[in-house]
Formats: structure tokens, sequence, C-alpha cells
């Protein structure tokens, strides 16, 4: 039998933190590794691969954070990945297609417009099209986040395809 795979997407250096920690958690008790990767969203009008270094330098941070939080944290060496792309859940669902992933982490944020209000359109394209298990860590409104400011509401979508 393969080994299980967890993998985290991550947006910014905001929340990269809180969902590292959670794929540590997860990969552990699953007894696999974790591989982080980051998506740097190109406009159309500029090339995928155009040599620029100011559209990787957030996403260089972003993986940054995650490998020492996993170091620092839990003693655990991850994988990372960066990618280009127009559409960051259209690149997410096929890498993880791709490396044969079983559970993929993504985060939502509250700051979106009213079409997306259930769920960002990143996050709901994931929860639809991965060929995974999809863990959505929906983190709690700021208001409330000084009376529970550990609290995070987490909502698995388990569609196996």
């Amino acid at each position: 039998m393969e080994e299980a795979k967890v993998m985290v997407a991550l947006r910014d250096a905001e929340t990269a933190g809180s969902l590292t920690k959670l794929g540590c958690q997860m990969a552990s008790l699953m007894g696999t590794n974790l591989t982080a990767l980051h998506v740097v969203e190109v406009a159309a009008g500029l090339p995928l691969d155009a040599n620029e270094d100011v559209l990787d330098r957030p996403g260089k941070q972003v993986l940054s954070i995650a490998r020492q939080i996993a170091s620092n944290n839990f003693s655990m060496r991850i994988s990372t990945k960066m990618l280009r792309a127009r559409h960051p859940g259209e690149a997410i669902v096929a890498e993880a297609a791709e490396q044969g992933i079983e559970l993929l982490i993504v985060g939502y944020h509250h700051n979106h417009r009213l079409a997306e209000t259930l769920l960002g359109s990143t996050v709901q394209y994931v929860s639809h099209h991965a060929p995974c298990k999809v863990l959505v860590q929906i983190p709690a409104p700021k208001e409330h986040a000084k009376a529970a400011p550990l609290s995070a509401t987490m909502r698995e979508t388990a569609e196996t395809k």
C-alpha cells in the first residue's frame, strides 16, 4: 500500500503559520510527510515564466515560514513547492492529483466579495474538484478572536473520488 500524503496550500504569510501547524499535526497523525504548496497567481498580462523576482518573493517568504514552523515546532522537515498559475484553485487540484495526495488542507479567508460568501473561489474550486479529502480551516471572526483566540472552525469535505 502506498504511503498516505498530506499537502497544505499556503496563500500568505498571515495564515501560513496556522495552516502549517495543522498540516504538521495531520501528517503526524497519518504517519506521513507534509508538502507545503504556494501558488503565485500571475495576471493575464504577464507570461507565466516571466523573470520577475518580485512575483516569487512573497511565495518564498511563505514557504520559508512553513519550513521554520515545521522544524521548530514539530521537528519535521517538509517538502515545499512553488508554482505559477493564472488560477490557483486549478493549480492546487492538478498538483494534488499529480502527487497522489490523500489529504489537502486549505485556508479560507473572510475577506471575499459577496458572491464568494460561503467559501472563497479558490477554496470552493478545490473542494469541488480535488481528487482527495479536503480540510478547510476557517478562522474565527475577528470580533470573536479576543474572546477565544485559539478557536478555529474546521470543516472536512470528505469527497473522495
